[in-house]
């Protein structure tokens, strides 16, 4: 959510916070126009993964007939990355922001307790990964929603990607804001379009991974010592080798919820 138009602090994506209404309420504005602009298109089948926080963020009453929205955020595994397969023809990343470290508009990765994330020696961010994870089932990624940052971090991983910017980072929290009008009206077009001709990218196949986390201070790193003290390279970083960046990203994210488990 953190890269919907208009949002630019916290309060305004963290469920149960005094703002979080009303940035639901812009993100699913968003979300509606660009599945709507996708049947209008004429896509035959629309899938939603929700990857905020506890991934209780859509509204399934206001979802056209037809669309499935997997809800909750259940665990990737290694043959299973939220609906993506081999039937998908492209994948949207909506409402995503640059990576930690970027110094942009609510930059971060995934979490805060990430530093850093490199695959095969790539550094990337959600969008990197995610990119990364749809490459394995031969889905490219053709449309990236976001402010200027993500979507300027989206084209240099995928050349001729479309994007849509919805705000311009001017700080960490600060952007300038378009009208969600005119946001809207892009998205919907940029669906419509997108469903009659995709753009020619090409998946980001990868194959056998070695992914490397980075973590910051703190508690959740101290547990993750304890609990998988042979994966450490350095002192604040694991490695997990693995057959696909899906693979890799299921068996860290099982690790993750054990440790979160004991904090």
């Amino acid at each position: 959510m953190e890269g919907v138009a208009g949002i630019v602090g916290m309060p305004q994506v963290t469920p149960g916070a005094s703002e979080y209404a009303q940035g639901r309420e812009w993100f699913m504005q968003e979300l509606l126009a660009l599945v709507e602009g996708l049947l209008e298109g004429g896509a035959g089948e629309v899938s939603i993964y929700d990857e905020h926080w506890f991934g209780r963020n859509i509204d399934v009453a206001r979802l056209p007939r037809g669309v499935r929205a997997f809800c909750g955020k259940p665990p990737y595994r290694a043959d299973w990355a939220g609906g993506l397969g081999a039937a998908c023809d492209g994948l949207i990343l909506q409402g995503f922001h640059s990576m930690e470290g970027a110094g942009h508009l609510l930059s971060h990765t995934y979490e805060p307790d990430f530093k850093a994330i490199y695959i095969n020696g790539n550094l990337v961010g959600e969008i990197g990964m995610e990119t990364a994870i749809a490459g394995d089932f031969g889905v490219p990624l053709v449309l990236v929603a976001a402010d200027s940052a993500g979507t300027e971090e989206a084209r240099g991983l995928v050349p001729g990607v479309v994007t849509v910017e919805t705000k311009i980072s001017r700080a960490p929290f600060g952007g300038e804001c378009f009208a969600l009008a005119d946001v809207l009206g892009r998205l919907r077009a940029a669906a419509v379009a997108l469903a009659r001709q995709p753009p020619a990218t090409a998946p980001w196949k990868l194959g056998p991974v070695g992914l490397v986390c980075a973590f910051k201070p703190g508690a959740y790193l101290d547990e993750l010592r304890r609990q998988a003290g042979g994966l450490f390279i350095s002192d604040d970083s694991i490695r997990i080798d693995a057959s696909s960046v899906t693979a890799a990203w299921a068996d860290y994210w099982q690790l993750k919820l054990r440790v979160q488990a004991k904090l």
